[in-house]
């Protein structure tokens, strides 16, 4: 009779424990317009010396860059190569004309911040 008590005792107080640790709420935060805005996704580091990081893609091969921006739904991305605006919005998919270096540049504004990256794209010869 002990034992049968133990056990019941040890099944309620782990059933307790179990449905404590499940909620059907999920803490998320809530972004808004005034958070500042962060670029998530690929994009090359800084090399050591502390120059530019670069993309490379062969001349015939266009350069697919896929990045997200939070907070979404307030934020606009501006892509730049070498000074001149050339899209607007999520991702950016270059097409090479030349072989060289080029500097891409995106920003990303909120109504209220803004924030960039820059790196190179590095165009080589065609693939064989």
């Amino acid at each position: 009779m002990k034992h049968l008590f133990f056990i019941l005792l040890s099944l309620i107080i782990l059933g307790n424990i179990f449905t404590s640790c499940s909620s059907d709420e999920i803490n998320s935060p809530v972004l808004t317009e005034n958070e500042y805005p962060r670029i998530f996704g690929q994009w090359p580091e800084k090399k050591a010396d502390g120059s530019l990081g670069e993309f490379s893609t062969p001349l015939d091969k266009p350069l697919v860059i896929k990045v997200q921006y939070t907070p979404s739904q307030y934020c606009e991305g501006i892509w730049y190569i070498d000074g001149v605006e050339v899209h607007r919005g999520i991702g950016y998919t270059y097409v090479p004309t030349t072989e060289g270096k080029f500097q891409v540049k995106l920003v990303v504004k909120t109504p209220k911040y803004e924030t960039s990256r820059e790196a190179v794209i590095h165009v080589v010869e065609p693939t064989s």
